[in-house]
C-alpha cells in the first residue's frame, strides 16, 4: 500500500513538471507549439460506465495521451487497456474537443473520445487510479463539466444509433 501511495505521489509530481517544462518552452518559442493528441473511450453495459476514479478525486472516462504517429482510435484503445486491463475495441468517433489552458501545470489538448465495446481483459488497478462501473447517475454527481460533457455527446450519439437501427427493415428474400 505504502509503495502504491509513493508511485502515486511521484506520476503526480512528474505529470507536474512535464506540464510546467513543456509550457516554459512553448513561452520561450512565442507559443508556438501544438497542443498534445488525446484520446479517451466511453463503454457502457448494462446501464454502467467504465471510468476511472483517480487519486485526487476526480472521475473521468479512460484515456490520454497519443503517441508519435498513433492514430486517435489506436491510443483510445491502448489507453483503456493501460488504465483499466480490460481490451477495448473502439467504432464509432463521439466527438472531438478541444481544451485550451493557461495553467502551468496542465496541457491544452485536442482529444478524440469514441465509442468501445470489452473485449477481454480482467479489470485491475494501476498508478493513475482505479477503474469501476458507475451508473448515469453516479456519473452526473461526480464528474466535472467537461466530463460531463463527453457523457451528453455520447448519451445523443447513443440515441441517434437507436434511430438509425429502428430504421432498417428485415430483407425478406425474393424467391423461396
Amino acid at each position: 500500500m505504502f509503495m502504491n501511495t509513493v508511485k502515486t505521489m511521484l506520476y503526480g509530481w512528474l505529470k507536474y513538471w512535464v506540464s510546467f517544462c513543456f509550457n516554459l518552452v512553448n513561452l520561450l518559442l512565442g507559443n508556438k507549439l501544438p497542443p498534445f493528441g488525446s484520446a479517451a473511450v466511453v463503454v457502457e453495459e448494462q446501464g454502467r460506465y467504465l471510468v476511472m476514479l483517480l487519486p485526487s478525486g476526480r472521475v473521468v472516462f479512460p484515456g490520454g495521451f497519443m503517441t508519435w504517429r498513433e492514430h486517435p482510435r489506436e491510443a483510445a484503445e491502448r489507453e483503456g487497456r493501460e488504465e483499466t486491463g480490460l481490451l477495448l475495441e473502439a467504432d464509432d468517433l463521439i466527438n472531438f474537443y478541444s481544451l485550451v489552458t493557461t495553467d502551468w501545470r496542465a496541457l491544452s489538448t485536442v482529444s478524440f473520445v469514441y465509442h468501445a465495446r470489452v473485449r477481454g481483459g480482467q479489470l485491475r488497478a494501476g498508478m493513475e487510479g482505479r477503474p469501476c462501473w458507475l451508473t448515469e447517475d453516479e456519473l452526473r454527481q461526480r464528474m466535472d463539466r467537461h466530463s460531463l460533457r463527453v457523457l451528453d455527446d455520447y448519451l445523443s450519439y447513443r440515441q441517434r444509433r437507436r434511430e438509425e437501427l429502428s430504421r432498417i427493415k428485415t430483407l425478406v428474400p425474393l424467391v423461396r
